[in-house]
């Protein structure tokens, strides 16, 4: 997108009707700094060309393009000509400046619903914390958010966890070993009850992980789980090695990645081999 050091993920707050706050996030960066202390420069948005329709993505629609033309006196089409600028949207006036800090615009001033309606029609803008999380904008560096959504968010989540901690107690501990080395990838066979649900409590709380991706290996089928752990077992402890993805048993490739390596020792005719690993494990 032609934009250099990007921000962390900035949320773009809408309250009291007409006020959108933008504000940015705070998230893990290659200094390690937080904060006041987090070097981060301003981040210029612009309405980009759609590949889609080839027209210039505004966010605006027909009846606010009209609407809002009148009360600014702005060329505010949508037309794209690379020979020649666009003579609103290519000047000053048609970018958005974010700072690191805090950002409001006042919605009942043309000039800032203009400005937002273009910020949702950004690829660096996700329209909710729940599009941004399901992966619906890769690209995007600030999300708007939704106190309510937010909040709904937050509450599946826990009832996620709720359902997790259910589960689990049915558990035997052969089996939350296999779920905890397919989703921290640690040994976990032969350890004590307290020490399983420790680790899967880490599971629920790791930001690569959480409670629905717990859950999703909770309810996926068991002897998949127990083969996948027993991959990732050996490849731990060298009785299997990788080799970039592919994975080996000795000089004999079983798959070209884990997966395939899974769908192999899960074969009957393949459960010699199975044995053979599970035995140099022991």
């Amino acid at each position: 997108m032609g934009v250099e050091n990007p921000l962390p993920i900035t949320v773009i707050k809408e309250k009291n009707m007409s006020l959108v706050e933008v504000r940015p996030i705070e998230r893990e960066r290659w200094h390690g700094l937080k904060g006041k202390d987090a070097i981060a420069r301003p981040v210029v948005i612009e309405a980009l060309l759609s590949s889609t329709t080839g027209k210039l993505a505004t966010g605006l629609t027909p009846e606010d393009k009209e609407r809002l033309e009148k009360e600014t006196g702005f060329n505010l089409s949508n037309d794209y000509n690379p020979a020649k600028p666009h003579e609103f949207w290519s000047s000053p006036s048609g970018f958005v400046k974010l700072e690191h800090g805090t950002n409001i615009f006042d919605t009942s001033k043309a000039i800032d619903e203009i400005r937002v309606k273009m910020l949702k029609a950004s690829d660096l803008v996700a329209n909710s914390m729940k599009e941004y999380e399901e992966g619906v904008f890769p690209l995007a560096q600030f999300v708007i958010y939704d106190e309510r959504e937010e909040v709904e968010v937050k509450a599946a989540k826990i009832a996620i966890k709720r359902k997790v901690v259910i589960e689990s107690d049915k558990l035997t501990p052969d089996r939350k070993a296999e779920i905890i080395q397919v989703l921290l990838g640690i040994p976990a066979r032969n350890q004590s009850s307290n020490w399983l649900d420790l680790k899967l409590e880490e599971a629920l709380d790791h930001k690569d992980i959480g409670p629905q991706r717990v859950l999703d290996i909770i309810q996926r089928d068991k002897k998949r789980v127990s083969v996948h752990a027993l991959v990732l077992e050996a490849i731990h402890k060298n009785v299997l090695r990788r080799d970039g993805t592919a994975v080996f048993y000795m000089d004999d490739q079983i798959g070209y990645d884990v997966e395939a390596a899974i769908d192999y020792l899960s074969e009957t005719r393949n459960q010699a081999l199975k044995a053979q690993i599970i035995e140099k494990l022991n």
